[in-house]
Order: structure tokens, then sequence, then C-alpha cells
């Protein structure tokens, strides 16, 4: 995998506003849809104003309007999401990175935890300094198997999306700001939507304190610009760029139907 760090890279950047949130996944979703058309790596920056990221789960909540409107007193603002399955919070303290892996530039198709590898990679030479974990931490929120952690607390977590010619790997990272605050908001988030009606749904008992930011582990003050910096050091060659693409018409009419797709999900909750 080393090669792939090698290998011409495009930085594509969007800091999103409220009213523009739904882009991150309608990108997201159009570039995998292209991944045949990717003739460089690509790696996707994005970032989100005080928003919880709903996984497709959180809809069997059974007093799922209880728990938004709770969000909402909170000044949160909330949508669902299409990969993952539990809330994630996204502020101005976290980082969502994504890798797109086409196979033909991988030159293989990779399996699952073979695609997560890769992000693993990518934060352990970003964060030198720190010794990254995998695996689930199971008080935080949206755990899975492959959470990413130091020395047992949560620094982020990770989801894939995938088709017959690549795989995008997700990342939210916790880089600064008051983690324990995301968590307390999340744990109170399914405490308004459970009503202490039995759990049968798995929905996590969140502790605060199962996660961190990078920016504690690091014992000095770290910026989204800084981890952004670091993340996208890992890969040498940054000179290319996919403006083609994204200036497309089959891409531009992608984008129109991931709009749709993305609008018709949030009919759920609303």
């Amino acid at each position: 995998m080393n090669s792939l760090f090698n290998q011409p890279t495009a930085i594509f950047r969007q800091p999103l506003m409220v009213d523009n949130n739904l882009s991150s996944f309608v990108y997201t979703n159009a570039l995998l849809d292209h991944s045949d058309d990717l003739n460089v790596n690509l790696i996707h920056f994005w970032s989100l104003t005080d928003t919880v990221i709903l996984g497709l789960k959180d809809q069997r909540l059974p007093h799922l309007s209880n728990a938004l409107t709770y969000l909402k007193h909170h000044h949160f603002n909330y949508f669902m999401r299409n990969s993952g399955g539990l809330a994630v919070v996204s502020d101005a303290g976290v980082l969502n990175f994504s890798i797109f892996l086409p196979w033909h530039l991988v030159g293989k198709e990779l399996q699952i935890d073979e695609a997560y590898q890769v992000m693993t990679n990518i934060i352990s030479k970003a964060f030198p300094e720190l010794t990254i974990e995998t695996g689930e931490i199971t008080h935080s929120y949206c755990p899975g198997t492959f959470d990413i952690s130091v020395n047992g607390q949560k620094i982020g977590g990770m989801a894939q999306r995938r088709n017959k010619n690549g795989a995008v790997v997700m990342l939210y990272l916790s880089v600064c700001g008051n983690q324990t605050s995301r968590g307390e908001l999340v744990r109170d988030f399914y405490s308004h939507g459970l009503q202490n009606e039995e759990n049968k749904w798995n929905f996590p008992d969140v502790w605060p304190t199962a996660m961190t930011t990078v920016e504690e582990l690091l014992h000095q003050p770290l910026t989204m610009q800084d981890a952004e910096i670091r993340l996208s050091s890992v890969f040498t060659n940054q000179e290319a760029d996919i403006n083609q693409l994204l200036w497309s018409a089959p891409f531009i009419e992608s984008l129109a139907k991931q709009v749709t797709y993305m609008q018709r999900l949030q009919e759920r909750i609303n």
C-alpha cells in the first residue's frame, strides 16, 4: 500500500454550512459511482457546523421525535446518512475525511478489512506520536469493529461503501473541542429516544469518557487545519485535480440523482 501514498493525489475540500449539509454524502455517493472515471487518488475533507449525523438504525428509536426535539433545543442540526448505523457528532472540532479506492488504481479489489486498514495506516502515518489501535470501544457513540483509539479511548470511527469499481472509506476524527460534551449530547439523545423502554435494538450505552480528542492526546494545540495538513501530507504527490470530472455532464447528472435520493432519505425522520 505504500505505493498508493506516492501516486498522484487530488484533494477535495468542502467546508459546509447548514443549508448544504447533505452535500457531504451527495458528493461521496456520486464520486463512488464514478470510481471508474477517477484517474488519480482522491481524498475528501469536509466539515459541518453543530450537526448530529444519524445512522439508518436510529430511525428505529421508539421516541425518535423526542430525541430530535432534544437536539433542536440544544441548537444542533441533524440529518440521516446512508452509511454506518448510529449517530455521530460533527462540529467545528471534528474533521471528516474520506479516501476513494478505485480498484483500477489500487491494482486489486480490497476486502472490507483491507480497505479499513488503508485508513488506519493513514492515521498512523499522520500522527506518529500516537499508538493507533482498532477495535470496538463499546461505550463510545457509534461503536464499531474498526473504531480508532489510543490507550482505550476512541478518537474516530470509520464506515465504508463500495461497488464493483471501488470503495470509499470514511472517517470522522475528533481533532479538538469538548469531546465530553459531544458524548453527553449523544448519550442524552438516546435517553430521550428510548424513554426507559427496553433497548432491544442495542443502541449504545454512551459513556462520555470513552472518547477523547487528538489534541488532548498530543498535549498541545491542534487545529482542524493542522489535522488536514498532517493527513494530506501522507500523500507525497498532490499535484492532481479532478475538476474535469466534477464539471462533466455525467457527474452533474449523478449529483442531481444523489440530491433526490438524500432528500427522500430525510423524509424518514421528518
